[in-house]
């Protein structure tokens, strides 16, 4: 390496551990109102993770089996309380840890694909500036992990196009293994790696590709199945069970495509994004005709968000998912960022001052709307039930000074178990639902913790005057908060 790439190369790591840790910052200022946020979906998370560090299996807060994801997730949290951690607080720096582990990555393969400096320096940039990024860092979500586990495997995937080592492929196997028991999703990557594998002679002659590629897949994928199997055992369904959707393929490619034209819409010029696709798409395709040598890695990349994309838009119309959009397409984030720059300064004769204009007008677009977002959650909580309307709720205030007892009867079921730790049923509006939950509790008491807003009277109380004695804990504007006993 001559002296002028020695110091490109050290001003690079540079920059990038700069943006590592500047987005660290951010995100742990953002974030620090109430911690990380937790919506019901996390609560469920937490909650199975302190059901598991208690010998309990994987149980949630309203007493259900956790099947619907993978269970990594719960098991790291249920692991930080064996350890006798705060959980919240430990994740939440682990969160920050994947952040930044995620921005090294993802400059580092930039630099794999591109031979660039510069274009791992504008994803290490574009990345620390991208309020999604720190969106799933400042809330409870599996996406948090999920990146660095995808990114780490892709870093591998390309060691090993270089060299076939036993080594390498012991971490490929352990990283993608990781994956699948962090989202399901994880299967596309396993897909992605072994058809690129059984292309490249650098995993050996064709049979011992076929060894190999089957071996990977195997181990891979094994911890998952059996997963799967243990759900079958317990529920009948191999995930859960989920109930089809009304959502055809096509909308939900549209709700996709949609997602990815606002990634590439400038905050200035929003009439540009799919000028800005297109210049991404074609400088790709140019990218890998000017730069056969580069053909296999971005093919990786490529393979891997494709059928992720694919993937996702098949299940979204055959289950009910969440609605596609940021949260769901977060993996192919970092991979747009890393493709864009890779292809768009490596496929065109730029000068390097012209290059470095560009990189720096894209961060000026970006900073602004991210330094808008991270003011909000700083000032008013991260998400979820960590919010100020959550957390200053006259009921939540009440709750939190309160001893009840379980059963909980709650249309916050899980607010109620991080507050509490009570096993909590979910309490529907309606008469109907609130007599069930009367009934229930004239044979064994309980409590009830209802919540409401802008001073309406809660909704059926007598429904449990009528067949339980009820004991106000305390009185509360916008809800109810009550002891039952039987009569």
């Amino acid at each position: 390496m001559t002296p002028a790439l020695r110091r490109d190369a050290l001003a690079c790591a540079a920059f990038v551990l700069v943006a590592a840790l500047s987005a660290v910052f951010a995100s742990a200022s953002a974030s620090s109102l109430y911690g990380l946020g937790v919506d019901g979906d996390a609560a469920w998370h937490l909650s199975a993770g302190a059901s598991l560090a208690r010998g309990d299996g994987l149980v949630t807060c309203l007493g259900e089996v956790f099947s619907l994801w993978p269970p990594l997730y719960p098991a790291v949290m249920a692991a930080l309380d064996l350890l006798g951690l705060d959980v919240l607080e430990a994740l939440r720096a682990l969160h920050l840890a994947a952040l930044a582990t995620s921005i090294s990555l993802s400059a580092w393969l930039a630099f794999r694909l591109s031979g660039s400096h510069l274009a791992a320096a504008a994803t290490a940039g574009s990345l620390a500036l991208s309020w999604r990024m720190h969106e799933y860092t400042v809330q409870v979500v599996s996406e948090t992990f999920f990146l660095p586990l995808v990114l780490g495997s892709l870093a591998v995937a390309l060691a090993l196009q270089r060299e076939f080592t036993r080594g390498r492929f012991a971490w490929l196997v352990a990283l993608s293994a990781l994956a699948c028991l962090q989202r399901y999703l994880g299967i596309s990557l396993v897909l992605s790696v072994a058809l690129v594998a059984l292309a490249r002679p650098e995993w050996g002659s064709l049979a011992q590709r076929l060894r190999r590629v089957a071996t990977y897949s195997l181990l891979s994928l094994a911890p998952l199945g059996l997963w799967f199997l243990r759900n079958r055992a317990l529920e009948s369904s191999w995930t859960g069970g989920r109930d089809e959707t009304p959502q055809g393929f096509t909308e939900a490619l549209d709700a996709a495509a949609r997602t990815l034209r606002l990634w590439a819409e400038p905050a200035q010029a929003s009439w540009m994004s799919w000028a800005v696709i297109a210049v991404l798409v074609v400088s790709l395709a140019v990218s890998m005709v000017r730069r056969p040598e580069l053909r296999a890695s971005l093919a990786l990349l490529a393979s891997f968000s494709g059928l992720y994309a694919v993937l996702l838009v098949t299940l979204a119309s055959s289950v009910v998912l969440d609605p596609i959009g940021d949260r769901l397409l977060l993996p192919l984030l970092p991979m747009a960022v890393i493709l864009g720059w890779s292809a768009v300064l490596s496929a065109w004769p730029l000068p390097s001052i012209a290059g470095a204009v560009l990189v720096a007008l894209a961060w000026l677009d970006a900073a602004p709307r991210a330094r808008e977002r991270l003011e909000h959650w700083r000032d008013e909580g991260a998400g979820g039930f960590h919010t100020r309307l959550w957390q200053e709720h006259p009921v939540t205030v009440a709750l939190r000074a309160s001893n009840l007892s379980g059963p909980c009867w709650s249309n916050g079921p899980e607010l109620v178990w991080l507050e509490q730790g009570l096993e909590v049923r979910f309490l529907r509006g309606g008469a109907k639902a609130w007599e069930r939950a009367a009934e229930a509790a004239s044979l064994a008491g309980g409590s009830v913790v209802w919540f409401q807003e802008n001073g309406r009277p809660p909704a059926f109380p007598e429904a449990f005057a009528a067949r339980a004695k009820l004991e106000p804990v305390a009185s509360v504007r916008d809800g109810l908060l009550l002891r039952l006993a039987p009569r």
